[in-house]
């Protein structure tokens, strides 16, 4: 599945290279026009992160609710940034987010992840590991957690995690191409789901990433750049 993603700072939808504050590039205005956009091409989930949160230095949640509410049945909204807490996440899910995207709370205490699994159900929970050099990076990338992606990715299964979106820091936002040597050698190593993000360039990335087992990709830059057409993309989805 091709997923476009819906980065919000400040209340607009921007990229930044490689998590970088300083880097934004402001795409909309108001996300909820990319959402808009992407949903008149025929995207059937939305992967939003909120950078305000995932970084501590605020939130937001009324344009996250803006976005649920508009989106309404035609596509799945999957939330990341700064769900740090149980009682965030089950906010978010009494909003109508379909999935919450844990990260940094998950690396620092995996029973958050079978917390939300208990009460929710796996298929509520995305895990988002995001590696470099086979690292787990957490706090908005800003820190190297020091722990083995593929260790810790077992350990996520255990705790119950629906699925693991698997990022590739050093490519987010590079055009170098996706890691498809880590993102394969993790999905063998686990038995649940794997989106990859990170470094997506083509469509002829989007297939390899298919070949290889990946159940989905999430795609930010090269979407806004126009250098993948979304609707041809959604063709892997069929």
């Amino acid at each position: 599945m091709v997923i476009p993603a819906i980065d919000i700072r400040e209340g607009q939808c921007v990229r930044l290279y490689q998590g970088e504050i300083g880097t934004e590039t402001i795409y909309y205005e108001k996300p909820v026009d990319a959402l808009k956009h992407w949903l008149s091409l025929g995207a059937k989930a939305i992967h939003v992160v909120d950078l305000d949160a995932a970084l501590g230095i605020g939130n937001n949640k009324a344009v996250i609710k803006n976005i649920v509410a508009v989106a309404g049945k035609k596509a799945d909204i999957q939330v990341g940034g700064g769900i740090r807490t149980s009682e965030i996440a089950n906010e978010l899910l009494a909003m109508g987010v379909k999935r919450v995207v844990l990260s940094t709370a998950a690396v620092k205490d995996p029973t958050i992840v079978s917390q939300i699994s208990n009460e929710h159900g796996s298929e509520t929970i995305i895990v988002a590991l995001d590696q470099k050099a086979g690292k787990v990076q957490v706090k908005g990338w800003t820190e190297d957690s020091g722990k083995d992606v593929f260790e810790f990715g077992s350990i996520m299964v255990e705790n119950g995690a629906g699925s693991i979106l698997l990022s590739a820091v050093e490519a987010d936002g590079a055009f170098t191409g996706p890691d498809f040597e880590t993102t394969s050698r993790f999905i063998e190593t686990v038995n649940i789901p794997v989106l990859a993000a990170g470094g997506t360039r083509n469509l002829e990335d989007i297939a390899k990433l298919r070949e290889i087992g990946a159940a989905g990709v999430v795609i930010g830059k090269a979407l806004y750049e126009g250098r993948i057409d979304l609707v041809t993309a959604l063709q892997f989805n069929e």
